[in-house]
């Protein structure tokens, strides 16, 4: 490729609201060539298309930023940084990656992923790609790609795509596409440092990379390598005293609402809240006492005043520091990536890309806990007091429940090594054809170690206490078995117990995770100007074929198989998968220019997209897709796309094994809940608790519990399905040199939609619905005569449909250079129309636009100034004050709580950055992230809402660039 070509595509990435080059497949034309006019220079294979076309040709909109952008940005995380674009506000970034969600026993292997989520529809949904080709998985149960192997100092661009790209690039982008452009045909060395803290002195980040390349035999070759490291530090729940007992308040049921009193709200605010009836001290039960009697250090118990399900004040453990784990995760990452290309002839380039990415992530959860375990009267460590009343009451034993603070909360470390290569092929069939083919295979390999964990057996043998010959505690085991090595633990009081006592029953086991992908692809592109020609030009065409396989194996560690760890450390029991699919597909594409250059026709084309596939595993599919663009004149064109999209189900979806799985349940038929639903709930809990033997509503006692059921994949999913379309406008006014706006309507109506619905959430989607007839009541059982849920079972299933639509705004101005500097505007902004989803055919549509992760409307706003050396660039990510209840709720219960506690607060962080460039090469920056401290909404039960707790954040960095671009 000509440096001309090179200076006028890195040109188009300053215009945001265009579509951005993606990876251009075909060689560089003659520099005479490229010369001759600007139409020339400006050919690329857009994002979203195989077929070379002048980037504003494009139909569908896309959102581009460059690696400029990202460092202005100061995020050295690209998830951290991508989350400004409107379509990506929901994707999980590293306040996301850790505690409780990634160390609970349903989500083995998620510690520190970085994953996209396009829409709001899910990071399964979200098609990412590495130079308009696929990267492979980071987890056995997703498709999704983890955005830590992603390079960020060797990006060109990074392009966010709306439409059914289904056809251009296969199944999974039934919402669109994120194509990461990488750096190509580098020349000389650049590096650049930056570190940086939060205003706590923690959260700490490290980051380095390092970029060589070299062209040769006079720049048809090229090699350029690249190295990055990077740290995140893991930041713990008690880090923020904002969060820590006494000062967070949460919504909770108004005590005073009973029976619901329409003119009182159902929930209010509270703090100084305790969990029911167990401590960091122990709570004792004397017989068969329903309450505990003692706490762990032989005083009456003191639970607190109740109020809904918990209690304020007492010795009760305190809410939420028990169960909130870490607000980030620990995150270590290597990544290393050669980029070779040889020019043989027109006819021939060779390429060929090699990478390997190391992320090593750290987070901690919750604390282990102990509930109704018995204790024999014979155990010396019982205080005297308890011991009395024991045996007054005739117990022959006692229970106790105890959150085991001095245990060390649970945790997990998931090493997770990425490999992948490329090796492509491209070259000139003729003057009017060119070719492109190449073979990608990818791997992942992810170690999963939980820590932590107790084994069940050595755990009860160390809490089974007696006093041996000389006195002393033992543990009763040793008294058949001298020898074993048991040492007894104290359950009574906070402890500390002992790093060798705890070494007799906890483990930190692994378990392994394998992905494979191979892909082979070859395509012909070019147009038929050799035969005939359009008003507008000849009709340009793109087809080929692809065959992928993808395959994954998970190698649980010996004792999750044999079930033989304690309670709620970890699943029950997991098994060993296997599986794999494979696929062939053809596709075709075609770009038809009716009219070009004519009065009241500065271009007028179509286009369409297709492509066939057959999976092993659910059979043949079909995509398509239509496109038009119409510029009545130079400065405004119209575009638009229609077309449909699928999803085959991923290999976790299809052969996840049978587990056990873990819900806390909160009973939507009691007399508390039972008015908090759809008009349907009601009589369909009576119904339901009728045919377990029950005549009445639940009471309070029979709700709030932890329960284990089953988690298991479904090898009978069908494919899902899209229809989607865009309509837009871009304004590119000749009056007003520099400025480009753009408007793109956006609509998907998603069918078939595989939904894998949580315990908690199965139970009011099924009593929610017009009938008991549904997928959801079949999830879960109830106890003949009491009602209560005694079991549960959840996996994907093609019950639900979802519906999204909005608009997204997209200005960018560039001021010309003066004696006061250059200004840059850039505005994305997001309306948000529609999110639905219907659990199930036949069900009510529940809406969730406007809740936590998707506001209705969302703004990000970056102006820069340069002068000479000189730069700062600001950065303000807005969105609005979300809903805290779905329409559905406050529509079907309008008292749920007060008006000011209706909505979460809305997002305000600003940015700052200034940077100096010096002579040679050298440049040095810093910059402020979240400069206001904005904290997050003290009602609003989780940390993130609007904003993570990191905090105000600083950071420095230096870069050089020494005869390199």
């Amino acid at each position: 490729m000509t440096k001309t070509t090179i200076g006028a595509l890195l040109m188009c990435t300053t215009t945001l609201a265009q579509p951005a080059l993606g990876q251009t497949t075909l060689p560089a034309p003659p520099a005479s060539a490229a010369a001759e006019s600007d139409s020339a220079v400006s050919d690329i294979v857009v994002t979203g298309s195989r077929i070379q076309r002048p980037d504003y040709e494009a139909p569908s909109p896309i959102i581009s930023n460059d690696a400029a952008d990202i460092r202005q940005s100061g995020n050295t995380n690209l998830t951290n940084f991508l989350v400004r674009v409107p379509a990506l506000v929901n994707s999980r970034d590293s306040t996301r990656a850790g505690g409780g969600d990634a160390v609970s026993s349903a989500q083995l292997g998620q510690s520190g992923l970085n994953q996209l989520n396009l829409r709001n529809l899910g990071a399964n949904r979200t098609l990412t790609l590495v130079d308009g080709r696929r990267h492979v998985a980071a987890e056995a149960s997703n498709a999704a790609v983890d955005i830590n192997a992603i390079p960020t100092d060797l990006i060109s661009r990074v392009d966010v795509l709306t439409g059914a790209v289904s056809a251009i690039y296969g199944a999974d982008g039934v919402t669109g596409v994120v194509n990461f452009v990488l750096r190509r045909d580098f020349q000389g060395v650049s590096a650049r440092a930056q570190m940086g803290v939060s205003q706590y002195g923690d959260g700490a980040t490290r980051f380095a990379s390092l970029l060589a390349g070299r062209n040769f035999a006079d720049g048809r070759g090229n090699v350029t390598l690249a190295y990055e490291y990077s740290a995140e530090e893991r930041v713990p729940y008690e880090a923020r005293k904002y969060l820590q007992q006494g000062r967070r308040r949460y919504l909770v049921p108004n005590p005073a609402d009973q029976p619901d009193d329409p003119k009182v709200p159902d929930q209010i605010l509270a703090g100084n809240l305790h969990y029911t009836y167990v401590s960091p001290l122990g709570a004792i039960f004397v017989g068969g006492e329903s309450n505990p009697s003692f706490d762990g250090l032989g005083r009456p118990y003191d639970p607190g005043q109740p109020i809904a399900y918990y209690w304020q004040g007492g010795v009760s453990t305190d809410v939420p520091g028990f169960y909130q784990g870490d607000l980030s995760p620990g995150i270590e990452r290597h990544v290393v990536n050669l980029l070779s290309s040889f020019e043989v002839s027109d006819a021939l380039k060779l390429s060929v890309d090699a990478k390997y990415a190391r992320s090593d992530a750290t987070t901690f959860g919750q604390y282990p806990e102990t509930y109704y375990l018995p204790i024999a009267l014979d155990n010396p460590f019982i205080p005297q007091s308890i011991r009395a009343a024991a045996t007054a009451a005739g117990a022959d034993g006692l229970f106790f429940n105890r959150h085991n603070i001095d245990f060390g909360r649970l945790g997990e470390n998931d090493l997770r090594q990425t490999y992948r290569g490329v090796i492509a092929a491209s070259g000139r069939l003729s003057d009017h054809a060119t070719y492109d083919a190449y073979y990608q295979y990818g791997r992942t390999d992810v170690r999963i170690t939980r820590l932590g964990s107790r084994l069940a057996a050595p755990y009860l043998e160390a809490l089974d206490a007696v006093s041996g010959p000389d006195g002393s505690a033992i543990c009763r085991s040793t008294l058949s078995n001298p020898g074993n090595g048991c040492l007894p633990i104290h359950p009574f009081g906070a402890g500390p117990t002992s790093d060798a006592q705890l070494a007799y029953f906890q483990r930190n086991d692994q378990s392994f995770v394998r992905i494979d992908q191979h892909v082979a692809s070859a395509s012909i592109s070019g147009d038929f100007g050799q035969f005939f020609s359009l008003p507008g030009g000849p009709i340009q065409f793109s087809f080929g074929g692809e065959y992928r396989r993808e395959s994954s194996r998970f190698d649980p560690n010996p004792n999750l198989v044999a079930a033989a760890y304690f309670g709620s450390d970890e699943p029950t029991v997991v098994l060993p998968s296997r599986g794999s699919f494979d696929v062939w597909e053809a596709f075709g594409e075609l770009n038809v220019p009716i009219v070009r250059d004519r009065p009241f026709a500065e271009l007028l084309s179509v286009g369409a997209a297709g492509r066939y596939s057959h999976y092993s595993t659910v059979g043949k599919t079909e995509t398509w897709q239509f496109t038009g663009i119409y510029a009545p004149i130079r400065d405004i064109s119209f575009r638009g796309s229609y077309g449909q999209a699928v999803r085959a189900p991923n290999l976790g979806e299809l052969f996840q094994p049978r587990s056990t799985a873990q819900g806390f349940l909160d009973d939507p038929c009691t007399t508390r809940s039972v008015g908090n639903g759809t008009q349907f709930r009601e009589a369909n809990c009576r119904a339901q608790l009728a045919a377990a033997g029950r005549t009445t509503l639940l009471g309070e006692s029979d709700t709030g519990f932890v329960l284990n059921g089953v988690s298991q994949g479904n090898l009978t999913l069908r494919p899902e399905r899209a229809r989607t379309w865009t309509a837009g406008v871009v304004l590119r006014p000749r009056f007003l040199p520099g400025l480009t706006a753009s408007a793109d309507w956006y609509d998907i109506n998603l069918t078939d939609a595989i939904n894998t619905v949580g315990a908690g959430d199965v139970i009011n989607l099924c009593v929610d619905q017009p009938t008991l007839d549904n997928a959801f009541c079949r999830s879960y059982t109830r106890a003949s005569g009491t009602g209560r849920i005694n079991g549960f079972t959840v996996g994907p299933q093609n019950v639900a449909s979802f519906r999204t639509a909005g608009l997204d705004l997209n200005i960018t101005y560039r001021l010309p250079a003066t004696r006061i500097g250059t200004f840059d505007l850039r505005l994305i902004g997001g309306y948000l129309n529609r999110l639905s989803i219907i659990a199930s055919p036949g069900a009510p549509p529940t809406n969730t636009l406007d809740t936590l992760g998707a506001p209705q409307w969302n703004a990000n706003f970056a102006p820069s100034w340069t002068l000479d050396r000189v730069s700062v660039n600001y950065n303000l990510r807005w969105l609005n004050a979300t809903r805290a209840f779905t329409r559905n709720e406050t529509a079907a219960n309008p008292d749920i709580a007060a008006a000011e506690y209706l909505r979460n607060a809305p997002l305000w962080q600003h940015d700052l950055q200034i940077a100096y460039q010096v002579p040679d090469g050298f440049g040095f920056y810093g910059g402020i992230t979240n400069l206001t401290d904005q904290k997050p909404d003290p009602a609003a039960y989780g940390t993130n809402v609007p904003i993570s707790p990191l905090g105000r954040f600083f950071y420095v960095g230096a870069r050089v660039a020494l005869a390199g671009r």
